[in-house]
């Protein structure tokens, strides 16, 4: 009786450290679905958001559990690896790819919805799609692509919309690059690539793409080329897109400030007629890794490129958005009650006492600037974002003209000047516009840019893509290992790590362009690695005194 009851007791004591242990890290990963970009009949490219309120989508995934022979080692490995996260610096087995580049990078599905005729020339517009896109890039694991062609006039969800293309981007997932790094959200096409320290399982099912691309047939006319126009999307879909909005626009009609931009808010609109539409407001996240990258090119004149000065549009003030303002409640539209007057008095108490409201400020002051916003690549590059004066549009995850344009829909050099004699740069594939459909991507690369070293891409978006993580063609693999972020765990991070590595050295080469020779990366501890540690140190501590006990009685 005694033993009976010594062994209900010590594994009673193992399965609560179990239980205890993997309620600690037993979360949801911390991800959101982003809003669809569309392309009018002008080729303008914007955020689809007809009701002006940036809806966030929470986006679980699951930690893939490992098949083994043995159940005892599947058990002890399962407890190890997803319970305490595999924070190891040395654990890097666990990748998501397997580092050996795919000939074929994308698997696309067609829903043709429309004359085979139409359906035909984007079959063919794609099949060159591949070699572009291997030529510049080492993919290792596939993007799933769904290209729904369709007349938009006929459906009961676009038509009201008279877009040639609307892409809806993937989830995003947020990531740390370092234990104590700061948190920035990536794309799961690019997360795919990645070494993550857990093993992110991707449920199959119905709505399981990457990316999925809306063609509407009543704008394709007679063009028959749309190379460009499909690598343009996706192209967005893998990265080469904007999270941060105006404040204004993620909760309109509540007399929030309008002149800031900020990261994304997690706000849901739920429409009610009867009551007045509710919005759930949650808390603020993590810019994505391509907003990180944004720079002052005024400021990179102004100073002449010394290396002394910060060119980032972001600080460490603006990033901790998601530490200091905290707020989470219900309100209605119009306000039905006065905690609900309170809870956005608070909200608008909180984000004027914020350290980053200066940097949100000149930031949305830039944006309505043009020539002010540039992307910082790794070499050293400066790519040139499109603005335009006097007007907000957020068209940062364009790459701006070489001429400028008095607005998004007025520009008088293009209205004189034939398109096929506009001075085109080398990375016009990610103009704003969809220009020169009657050409091939061939005669697109002849016309614009016959030197670009990988085509249809040129070295400006390739080296953007590597900048956040991409692996170009030729080049090591990417080998850095990434942390995700749980749900609940964002407000608890330990932000030690410099956001930014040091320039000891930039040159300026020309207008918009600066060399970095040499960048160094910050090393860094974590605690939250030691508490990991401990606690698995501490259940193998509770396993084994069990099984001595036992092996003594």
């Amino acid at each position: 009786m005694k033993f009976f009851i010594r062994a209900r007791v010590l594994l009673s004591w193992l399965f609560f450290s179990v239980f205890m242990i993997s309620k600690v890290y037993n979360q949801s990963i911390l991800g959101f679905k982003p809003l669809d970009v569309a392309h009018d009949y002008n080729g303008n490219c914007s955020n689809l958001n007809n009701i002006k309120n940036y809806h966030i989508i929470n986006f679980n995934a699951s930690v893939k559990v490992e098949n083994n022979s043995s159940l005892l080692s599947s058990f002890f490995t399962s407890l190890k690896k997803y319970i305490i996260n595999q924070n190891d610096e040395t654990a890097g087995m666990n990748i998501n790819q397997s580092k050996v580049p795919l000939e074929q990078p994308f698997e696309v599905e067609y829903q043709c919805l429309s004359d085979e005729i139409y359906c035909n020339r984007i079959k063919t517009s794609f099949e060159k799609i591949p070699g572009y896109f291997t030529r510049a890039l080492d993919i290792y694991t596939p993007i799933k692509i769904r290209l729904n062609i369709f007349s938009f006039s006929n459906s009961q969800t676009r038509n009201t919309n008279d877009a040639l293309a609307i892409t809806s981007p993937p989830p995003y997932l947020v990531l740390k690059d370092s234990i104590n790094g700061w948190p920035f959200s990536y794309p799961l096409t690019l997360i795919k690539q990645l070494n993550t320290n857990v093993e992110i399982q991707y449920s199959p099912g119905e709505d399981d793409c990457d990316i999925e691309i809306d063609i509407n047939t009543d704008q394709m006319g007679n063009y028959e080329y749309f190379t460009g126009m499909l690598a343009h999307e996706i192209l967005h879909g893998m990265g080469i897109y904007y999270l941060i909005q105006p404040l204004s626009s993620m909760l309109p009609d509540f007399g929030v400030s309008t002149d800031i931009v900020v990261p994304p808010l997690d706000v849901t609109k739920n429409e009610n007629p009867q009551q007045g539409d509710e919005f759930e407001i949650k808390y603020f996240l993590p810019p994505s890794i391509y907003e990180k990258n944004f720079v002052d090119l005024k400021k990179i004149i102004k100073y002449d490129g010394n290396p002394s000065e910060n060119y980032h549009f972001f600080n460490e003030d603006y990033y901790r958005i998601i530490k200091d303002v905290l707020v989470s409640c219900n309100i209605h539209h119009p306000i039905q009650t006065e905690i609900e007057n309170q809870c956005l008095q608070q909200l608008n108490t909180d984000i004027n006492n914020w350290k980053g409201y200066p940097v949100a400020h000149n930031f949305y002051q830039a944006s309505i600037s043009q020539n002010s916003v540039g992307f910082l690549t790794q070499e050293g590059e400066i790519i040139k974002l499109q603005t335009y004066e006097n007007e907000y549009t957020g068209d940062f995850f364009h790459i701006s003209t070489p001429y400028d344009c008095e607005s998004k829909v007025k520009c008088t050099i293009e209205e004189k000047t034939d398109q096929h004699k506009l001075p085109y740069g080398p990375d016009f594939v990610m103009y704003s516009k969809y220009y020169l459909l009657d050409l091939t991507a061939e005669e697109k690369i002849a016309l614009c840019s016959p030197n670009n070293n990988y085509g249809l891409l040129g070295d400006g978006i390739v080296h953007m893509l590597t900048t956040m993580g991409w692996t170009e063609k030729g080049h090591p693999p990417n080998d850095k290992l990434y942390y995700v972020i749980m749900e609940d765990e964002l407000k608890t991070l330990n932000l030690v790590d410099s956001i930014y590595p040091s320039n000891d050295h930039i040159n300026i080469t020309n207008g918009n362009n600066i060399n970095v020779e040499s960048i160094h990366l910050p090393s860094s501890s974590s605690s939250n690695f030691i508490l990991q540690n401990f606690l698995w140190t501490f259940l193998s501590i509770q396993i084994f005194f069990t099984f001595f006990v036992f092996l003594i009685y």
